[in-house]
């Protein structure tokens, strides 16, 4: 792995620019719930539950937290939590996040993770059991935060806003509940800002478009910026993130690539013949040891706003 770092320091606050190359890491094959056709993409995520394929979407998560650890590692930094704390991640998923904040804060300091869904809460829970760590788990919904205002010192939302039909009203309940000057980091995928190498740029361009278009808000990377900006956050400062991938079966867990393909056929953005054509491209471009994707993550910045 190649890790690029470029700090760059504002009013005392420090945000990092990661370029993460993932290239032939054991750790990150393809998982046996792809390899059983489990549909997650599109807008899966926003319902976890009802889907039926809870344990699917966990392993999902615990596969992305391996692939996107450098991120994830950086976004703490940035958010800066201290002993003493309490702090919120909005969307926990399985609570890996809630545990390392929780040994942030501790131990006079609390992490609490909140998330839609009852499967995601009972495992985070699950894992969380018997570890001497101050956290708490909720499950309950991001645009009705069930703590008062002004509640937390820093909170954080991972690849969450790109799942919700009202992403502003989920931020500004961020905002509620954050104390004035409090931290607000946000994650997020830009589905439009996915690239592939491949000789056939129109069947490319079609089954990205299909990917793009099949989540409820495929630009929320480049929308982080407006959306802090508009809610009034001091200090805004937003980066983008690149991943770099060189295996097939990496870029198809985390890009959807062969079930987005099926969903292009069967709209007809696609002929079935050029699918099977281009799906044969990138598997011998895997085998050659050229095959070459991109995916672009945001992280915005900012300070709640201070009383007078």
């Amino acid at each position: 792995m190649q890790l690029l770092t470029d700090l760059s320091e504002t009013a005392g606050t420090a945000i990092c620019r990661i370029d993460v190359f993932i290239d032939g890491l054991g750790a990150l094959c393809q998982p046996d719930f792809m390899k059983q056709r489990v549909d997650l993409s599109g807008t899966a995520f926003g319902d976890v539950d009802q889907t039926g394929h809870a344990v699917s979407f966990i392993s999902y998560l615990d596969e992305a937290t391996s692939q996107f650890k450098v991120l994830k590692d950086s976004t703490h930094s940035v958010l800066r939590p201290r002993p003493g704390e309490r702090v919120l991640d909005v969307g926990c998923g399985s609570g890996d996040d809630v545990r390392e904040l929780a040994a942030m804060v501790a131990p006079n300091g609390c992490a609490f993770g909140i998330d839609k869904s009852e499967s995601m809460i009972e495992e985070a829970r699950r894992r969380a059991a018997g570890c001497d760590l101050p956290m708490q788990f909720e499950r309950g919904e991001a645009v009705r935060l069930p703590w008062q205002s002004d509640y937390f010192n820093a909170c954080r939302a991972d690849r969450l806003l790109q799942h919700l039909p009202e992403p502003d009203r989920a931020l500004n309940e961020m905002l509620r509940v954050l104390k004035p000057g409090g931290r607000l980091v946000v994650v997020d995928r830009d589905w439009g800002m996915v690239a592939l190498d491949s000789p056939d740029s129109a069947t490319t361009q079609a089954v990205l478009n299909r990917a793009c278009a099949g989540i409820r808000n495929g630009w929320m990377g480049r929308r982080l910026h407006g959306l802090f900006k508009r809610a009034s956050l001091t200090g805004v400062q937003v980066q983008a993130h690149a991943i770099t991938i060189t295996r097939f079966d990496i870029a198809d867990t985390l890009l959807d690539l062969r079930i987005v393909t099926e969903h292009a056929v069967r709209e007809r953005r696609i002929a079935h013949q050029a699918a099977d054509a281009w799906l044969d491209d990138l598997l011998e471009r895997d085998s050659a040891g050229t095959f070459l994707a991109t995916l672009t993550l945001y992280v915005a910045l900012g300070h709640k706003r201070a009383t007078v």
